[in-house]
């Protein structure tokens, strides 16, 4: 997305939405400018899907993911608890304020520690699979009513750790694939608008236009 003249274009980032009327409505303010590009994507909701309400959400693993679902819970004001075991993670976070737990979210007394029965959400954003199903069995025991998020590599083992209890697994590969899909369809469709553009300047067919179905 590049910079308009006199205007900073607005940082990259994912925003949830409902499509009424002909318009998407945000679920929270923007201040773009107008003429912003944007990516729409439908959210793949299972049937059945129940969103929970969220009072307190459990961040464990604090590096780019767990950094993500700290940066939503502040910008919608929401309590969260980071469960981190690298020392200076912690004490850097400690020292902005922020409430951490240290020690293996894969153990019951962290996750206690953490206050995994009170969670309305526990997203454990670690590249570990095996903590990940552990803790997924271990939350699931201790509060059957906390909505869990994992994560995996491969969507096999990512159907292994929703058996154990999970809500929702995030698998890597599946995101490797879309993000392909998505950059192709930008260099696409940013082709396809230039080559629309020069024949409106020349005076010629626009290209596909006289495609008939």
């Amino acid at each position: 997305m590049g910079k308009r003249k006199g205007v900073e274009s607005p940082s990259p980032g994912e925003y949830f939405g409902i499509y009424e009327n002909g318009c998407i409505r945000l679920s929270t303010g923007v201040d773009w400018p107008e003429g912003t590009a944007v990516v729409i994507r439908m959210a793949d909701l299972k049937p059945g899907h129940v969103v929970p309400s969220l009072s307190k959400v459990i961040v464990a693993g604090f590096g780019l993911a767990g950094r993500s679902v700290a940066g939503l819970c502040e910008r919608y004001g929401i309590e969260y608890v980071i469960v981190e075991r690298n020392a200076r993670t912690i004490q850097t976070q400690r020292e902005l304020g922020r409430q951490v737990v240290e020690g293996d979210i894969s153990e019951e007394q962290t996750m206690r520690a953490a206050g995994i029965e009170d969670a309305s959400l526990l997203a454990l954003a670690i590249p570990d699979e095996h903590t990940v199903r552990r803790a997924t069995q271990i939350a699931r025991a201790l509060n059957p009513h906390v909505y869990i998020i994992g994560q995996a590599v491969y969507a096999s083992t990512g159907m292994q750790i929703e058996k154990h209890g999970a809500d929702d697994v995030i698998k890597v590969e599946q995101l490797v694939a879309r993000e392909f899909y998505e950059h192709l369809l930008r260099i696409l469709t940013s082709r396809h608008e230039g080559t629309e553009k020069k024949a409106a300047l020349d005076g010629g067919p626009v290209p596909g236009g006289n495609v008939r179905g």
